[in-house]
Formats: structure tokens, sequence, C-alpha cells
């Protein structure tokens, strides 16, 4: 099996600042840095996520209209 995809590493990533975050243990200034980090790895996995129901949702329609046929 190929590596990891971009979206499984975003993931992994969000976890492992998630838990730092929630450790709490470092600098306040560090943790805004992760904080940051984190929502902009949110938003991105939530525009992968969104494209990826966007072409199901094109697969499904189109397989729709082949049955129709």
């Amino acid at each position: 099996m190929a590596g990891k995809s971009t979206y499984e590493k975003k993931i992994e990533r969000l976890s492992e600042l998630s838990t730092i975050l929630e450790r709490g243990e470092a600098p306040l200034e560090e943790l805004l840095k992760v904080f940051e980090e984190g929502i902009k790895l949110y938003r991105e996995c939530n525009t992968i996520l969104d494209n990826t129901e966007s072409k199901i949702q094109t697969i499904l329609i189109k397989e729709e209209a082949n049955d129709e046929s």
C-alpha cells in the first residue's frame, strides 16, 4: 500500500497538536502557535472532506443517470 495520504497526515498532526494543547505544559505563546496550526489544518481537512463529498455526489448522480438509461 502506498504511503499515507495528505489527509491522513494532517489528521495525525491534528492529533499531535491536540495532545500538546490538552497537556497545557508549553508556554502560552507556543500554545497559541499550536492552536493556530491546528485551526489551519482543521480547515484544510474540512476542505478535503467537502471536495470528496462533492466527488461522491457526482459519481452517484452519474450512476443513477446510467441506471435510468
